[in-house]
């Protein structure tokens, strides 16, 4: 299902209900790449329509020596931690993932985002700084859909009541959907499992094998998607966290989506077999990642999985 394309089109267009919770002022960086200002301009926008106030980071638009940054490291994470800093700001908004965000790991400011308990919204490359965040217990974590793919991501409704979901639980309200998208598939026979949800990228997290930016997901849900990759860089990425005890004591694991990343086929028989070889319970099947619909979340937000249904608890 989508949503009419009138209901973006119109020039000055609010939505009814308050899309953001109760935030009223986000800032806008780029942790990674850079994408097209026009694309960025019409996120703007859209942002603004729903009566947000957007301070926009210094640098956006700098470039830099690497053609895949969207500036130099430490122009963003100058961006970022002004932004952290600027106590008008109620949440940064990436514009973007693509590569970039390991770069400027040890440049952030945690104790300002602990300090604030700042939420910082996205997925993909944005990963690492989430992991990051965990690590240095600094901040509110928050896997959703980011500056420049909001125009188009909010026309799908179940990726709009997945956003205006993740928002009321940031504001405190009770969750709107206490069910999470469609059935999934059990991969080793369980059935019912709960934790806090912690969606990762498959890349970046396994990128931080072996360093302190990767923290414990003992009794976690662990959600991972990625994109573009095929299926014997799959395979090995999660060798690589299943040999390093990444997976052991959490709650359960999620296969979301895998988008463009090889056969369908063979990639769901590399899913079972991993799921015969750890001892936790794994599923498969969530709309979560880089494809639409895909749902949003708070990290940690309590979670159950029973009969392959995904539940909020809040």
């Amino acid at each position: 299902m989508v949503l009419p394309e009138s209901f973006l089109d119109v020039p000055g267009c609010v939505m009814s209900e308050h899309l953001f919770g109760k935030l009223r002022s986000v800032g806008i960086a780029a942790p990674a790449s850079g994408c097209d200002p026009e694309k960025l301009r019409a996120g703007i926008k859209f942002l603004e329509q729903q009566g947000l106030k957007i301070i926009p980071g210094k640098n956006l638009f700098s470039k830099g020596v690497f053609s895949y940054l969207s500036a130099d490291d430490l122009q963003r994470a100058e961006d970022f931690n002004s932004l952290a800093e600027n106590p008008e700001v109620d949440a940064i908004l990436c514009v973007r993932g693509g590569y970039g965000t390991p770069r400027i790991l040890e440049k952030i400011n945690y104790a300002v985002l602990r300090q604030r308990n700042l939420p910082v919204i996205g997925f993909s490359d944005i990963t690492a700084l989430h992991l990051a965040m965990m690590s240095r217990k600094a901040g509110i974590c928050v896997a959703s859909q980011m500056a420049v793919r909001l125009p188009e991501a909010v026309k799908c409704a179940e990726t709009f009541a997945g956003i205006k979901r993740v928002y009321a639980v940031l504001s405190g309200e009770k969750t709107v959907i206490p069910e999470i998208g469609s059935p999934m598939i059990s991969l080793n026979g369980s059935d019912q499992i709960s934790g806090g949800v912690i969606p990762l990228n498959l890349t970046l997290v396994s990128s931080l094998c072996g360093t302190d930016y990767l923290p414990s997901m003992q009794g976690k849900i662990v959600i991972l998607e990625e994109i573009g990759e095929p299926v014997r860089k799959i395979d090995r990425m999660l060798q690589q966290l299943y040999y390093s005890n990444f997976f052991k004591g959490v709650s359960g694991v999620v296969f979301a989506q895998f988008s463009d990343c090889g056969e369908e086929q063979e990639r769901n028989a590399l899913f079972r077999e991993f799921a015969q070889k750890v001892s936790v319970p794994v599923f498969s099947g969530l709309a979560y990642g880089h494809d639409l619909p895909s749902h949003s979340f708070v990290f940690n937000e309590l979670c159950r999985i029973e009969n392959g249904k995904l539940h909020s608890i809040q």
